[in-house]
């Protein structure tokens, strides 16, 4: 049947070519039948237009749309004015109406032009519907055999589609240079829709597609500072290109000889291009994503690589992935709660709720301007994320304080030392679970030398002999260390891992000692998102699922792209989720920091690197679990020949600080929800008179500090431990003995460790260890620093090896 069609459509393409035939003499009849036999089908699939994919938010509400380079938006020819379709018409392809999808008169003069110049694959003659083949189905190559199965498809595609049709997919499909059809470019040029054009706004739009680049109405102009933009006049109007004037005048000129428009409207557009009189406008602004929408984004694009591009190269892989994303008419049904993502967006906005800038940061801005010639600054930066406890949806995050553009840097993405925020995880947990460990264990908090590495107490103080409680309550760097070689290597990574920590286990600079492990100070560190996760294990009953930003991908037609379902992984025992939240539920009340959420169960740990360069407070309530890091997006800085370490100059539980911004989202994201209870007391979880009074799991009681039983002691009292089960009468979190007293209160011959707040007085920070090393970074320095605190100072001799790092 094909071949049928191919012979009828092959007298219209021979007449044609008349004037090429001449050249190519006899051969050209066997030519022409060969290329024709080799155009692709007709598929009229590529008439498809290239759609945004929406956001949906977890109501299934519209949030927010992904566009592609392709600007785009589809309008029908019924919405699309006369004078505007006759505008393209006069200058494009005069005789559209009256044709067969190849102008005779057309490309006869156009090859005529072309054999006195020289270069027949040059010589134009296409029609519209010979162009927008060209758009669809055929490459931008100029050749003899593209423009014979250009013709031969015109001719199929006008059997097929009607004339209207077949403009109006032209006139959705062509390139406007920053706009990509009709509608987008009114908007992008004039901030009008297409429906409102003008006579000469048609005819200037009208100009540009022939070729884009060079008929595009704009001058661009390279400015001082080496960056480019769009020209403009001392009064401030857009200066029009020469280039589309002329070809716009033309357009006007081919409109008034077809009788499109009369005299007077011809003379009046004219005078509207000549004296730059017609509106033109710089384009708006493209729309500025969330940083939840740079997320969705990423976290689709990685799963369609890998569902449907894993075998091809990676780069082609990562560029159709993203094509089908941006242009395929997706629909994502994302985790985001509005409301939470705004009040998250609304308090990064507001500076009072930031440290100022460091004096040291001040100093290598100053150093860097100077050695760069331009103005440099460095200012303090945050980010926040919140997750669903049960299910790992992530509700809202914010990567940054002022975003400026779309998939630029995601902070709550990426990693940064967390400090003593890791203990529970890779110590305190793991020691439970695997029973090395007690809460009511006692450590001597003294100076300690583990193979060399000699971690110390934030403010350099100790008090002797506490117990695990109390040294998690009030962050104790020594115990920590110490608590740590009880549970060992093997089980704190493997327990770090289950948390879904990254954890370097190989190479010259790995996480295998006790300043990553026990004290936070990881070679590449943790994202905010990985430890607002971990600690969802906790109100989560030492369940862990794993974070998400959408559960399902449809394409246009409603059919399944993608479908996202978390992994839930067990991390711990109940037993051992309900004594860390026994603990951790006083951080905030005096611990390291003090923080409230009105009528909301909260709990969490405060976290601070060496020199505070990195800050942060992680925590939960029984809904949500969020991570909220402060710090430099560099922990150093080399200007001028030296060093500058950027230290935030706040610790984990300052005001303002990491603490307070936690405090100030959840507060707002909790108003209007139902009281909720951490989960209760499990099964297994005992009560013993340990010093002090203390929760034990079941087997985990050190006889040896039983008291003495007293002779009179009744039945239900002669076993040292008793399993507490909950009941309906009764609330388990009150079942604990009234011997047991409050984290804050320190047990007789104790000192208390300094609470990690900002000292009035500049002195050494007292959550971290202060050094003379610097400090494990994620990113290496350009050369060997010289210690922080001593910028100009010759580079000190000692080592500063991965042991002999120490943080909070």
């Amino acid at each position: 049947m094909k071949k049928n069609s191919i012979t009828k459509s092959l007298k219209y393409i021979l007449i044609a070519i008349l004037f090429i035939a001449f050249v190519l003499s006899g051969t050209t009849m066997g030519l022409t039948y060969t290329y024709v036999k080799e155009a692709p089908p007709l598929d009229m699939n590529n008439f498809l237009y290239a759609q945004p994919s929406v956001i949906l938010d977890e109501k299934g509400q519209f949030y927010e749309e992904l566009q592609g380079k392709e600007k785009r938006e589809i309008v029908t020819v019924e919405e699309i004015p006369k004078h505007v379709l006759n505008a393209f018409i006069a200058i494009e392809d005069e005789r559209f109406y009256e044709h067969s999808g190849v102008d005779i008169k057309g490309i006869s003069r156009a090859a005529l032009h072309g054999l006195k110049s020289g270069n027949l694959t040059s010589a134009g003659g296409s029609t519209i519907t010979q162009q927008l083949i060209k758009l669809t189905h055929l490459s931008p190559k100029k050749e003899l055999s593209r423009k014979i199965k250009e013709a031969y498809l015109a001719i199929q595609l006008e059997k097929t589609m009607d004339k209207d049709k077949i403009l109006e997919a032209y006139l959705n499909k062509i390139n406007f240079a920053y706009a990509h059809g009709i509608q987008a470019a009114s908007k992008t040029y004039f901030r009008k829709g297409v429906d409102e054009l003008s006579i000469a706004q048609a005819a200037i739009l009208a100009a540009i597609p022939k070729a884009p680049t060079t008929y595009k109405p704009y001058i661009i102009e390279k400015k001082e500072d080496e960056s480019f933009a769009i020209a403009v006049d001392n009064e401030g109007k857009v200066v029009h290109s020469l280039n589309n004037e002329k070809r716009a005048l033309t357009v006007l000129s081919k409109m008034n000889e077809l009788g499109f428009i009369n005299e007077k409207q011809y003379q009046e557009a004219k005078a509207q291009i000549k004296n730059n009189d017609f509106g033109l406008t710089t384009p708006l602004e493209p729309p500025l994503y969330s940083y939840f929408t740079d997320a969705v984004y990423e976290q689709v694009l990685k799963d369609l690589i890998e569902e449907y591009y894993s075998g091809i190269p990676e780069e082609e892989a990562k560029e159709k992935a993203a094509d089908y994303l941006l242009n395929g008419g997706l629909t994502i049904a994302s985790t985001i709660d509005s409301n939470i993502q705004s009040i998250l967006e609304e308090n990064f906005k507001n500076d009072s709720l930031f440290p100022k800038q460091s004096s040291r940061a001040q100093k290598a801005s100053q150093e860097k301007s100077k050695e760069l010639g331009r103005e440099v600054n460095y200012t303090p930066e945050g980010a926040m994320v919140i997750i669903e406890n049960s299910t790992g949806k992530v509700k809202g995050i914010v990567g940054g304080r002022h975003k400026q553009s779309n998939l630029s840097m995601n902070r709550a993405l990426r990693s940064f030392q967390p400090g003593s925020a890791t203990k529970p995880l890779t110590v305190y947990a793991p020691g439970l679970e695997e029973k090395t460990l007690t809460l009511a264990n006692t450590y001597n908090d003294a100076p300690i030398n583990v193979k060399g590495y000699k971690p110390r107490n934030a403010g350099g103080g100790y008090s002797g002999i506490t117990t695990v409680r109390n040294a998690l309550y009030k962050s104790i760097n020594t115990v920590a260390v110490q608590a740590w070689q009880d549970v060992g290597l093997e089980n704190s990574v493997k327990y770090g891992e289950k948390f879904g920590l990254s954890i370097v286990k190989e190479g010259s600079h790995n996480d295998m000692v006790p300043a990553a492990l026990s004290l936070g100070g990881y070679t590449h560190g943790q994202t905010p998102l990985a430890m607002a996760s971990a600690f969802s294990t906790f109100p989560n009953q030492g369940k862990r699922v794993s974070p998400t930003f959408y559960t399902k991908v449809v394409d246009s037609t409603g059919k399944i792209v993608l479908e996202h379902e978390s992994e839930e992984i067990d991390v711990i025992s109940p037993q051992t989720a309900y004594l860390m939240t026994d603990v951790l539920k006083d951080v905030p009340k005096g611990g390291t920091t003090n923080l409230s959420v009105p009528g909301v169960n909260i709990a969490g740990k405060t976290g601070t690197t060496n020199e505070n360069m990195h800050a942060w407070f992680v925590g939960y309530t029984p809904y949500y679990s969020a991570a909220v890091w402060y710090g430099y997006d560099e922990n150093h800085v080399v200007a001028n020949g030296r060093t500058y370490y950027l230290n935030i100059g706040i610790y984990g539980g300052s005001k303002p600080g990491p603490a307070s911004m936690w405090e100030k989202v959840m507060t707002a994201i909790h108003k209007g929800l139902p009281a909720r209870e951490f989960p209760s007391m499990p099964r297994g979880i005992v009560t013993a008179n340990a010093p002090y009074g203390e929760l034990f799991i079941q087997g985990t009681v050190p006889k040896y500090t039983a008291p003495p039983k007293s002779p009179d002691t009744s039945e239900d009292e002669k076993e040292d431990e008793k399993i507490d089960e909950p009941s309906s009468e009764q609330d388990p979190q009150k079942e604990k003995p009234p011997a047991q007293k409050d984290p804050k209160e320190k047990p007789p011959g104790e000192k208390e460790n300094p609470p990690e707040t900002p000292p009035t007085k500049p002195e050494k920070p007292k959550e971290e260890t202060p050094e003379e090393d610097p400090p494990k970074n994620e990113e290496k320095p350009e050369e060997k620093p010289s210690p922080p605190k001593e910028e100009n100072k010759k580079e000190s001799s000692q080592n500063s090896n991965s042991e002999n790092k120490k943080l909070e």
